[in-house]
C-alpha cells in the first residue's frame, strides 16, 4: 500500500479527553475489548538532538533509521491527535506500534476498558530515567 492512501484513519468513537490528576487524560466512554484499535496518528520525526524542552515530554521513541548520509540516527515521534495525551501507568491497557507501511504510530488496547477508565500506555524505564524522575 501506498504512503498516500485514501483510507480514513481510525479514531474509535468511545474515547474522551478530560480533566485529571495529570491535567488531561483519554478516557473510554463504554467498554473497549482489548485488541481494539483506539486511533491512528500521523506524526512528525524528531531527531533525537533536536528534541528538547517540553517537546521532549511527549514524543515516543522509534526504531533507528539511516539518513540520507546513511549515517545512524535515533529518531522520536510526535504524534498529532490524541497521541499525546496519553498519560503514564506501569500497569497500562494501551500500547502503540509504527505502521511503517503507512507511517502512522498506531494505539491499541492491550485490556479490556470499562466506561470511565483512563486508557493509559507505559513511557518505560529510559524515559522516566533521562528526566531524572519516579513514575507517580
Amino acid at each position: 500500500m501506498s504512503k498516500l492512501s485514501s483510507k480514513p484513519l481510525i479514531k474509535h468513537p468511545h474515547m474522551v479527553i478530560a480533566p485529571c490528576k495529570f491535567g488531561f487524560g483519554v478516557f473510554a466512554t463504554e467498554d473497549i475489548p482489548a485488541n481494539t484499535t483506539l486511533e491512528e496518528c500521523y506524526h512528525l520525526r524528531i531527531r533525537k538532538e533536536d528534541s528538547s524542552g517540553i517537546i521532549n515530554d511527549y514524543v515516543y521513541g522509534l526504531e533507528s533509521e539511516k539518513d540520507r548520509s546513511e549515517e545512524e540516527s535515533e529518531y522520536y515521534s510526535l504524534p498529532l491527535g490524541w497521541g499525546s495525551i496519553f498519560n503514564h501507568a506501569d500497569e497500562h491497557n494501551t500500547e502503540y506500534w509504527h505502521d511503517t507501511e503507512r507511517d502512522l504510530i498506531v494505539f491499541h488496547t492491550i485490556k479490556d476498558v470499562s466506561p470511565g477508565e483512563q486508557l493509559f500506555v507505559n513511557y518505560g524505564k529510559t524515559w522516566w530515567e533521562t528526566r531524572t524522575q519516579t513514575p507517580g
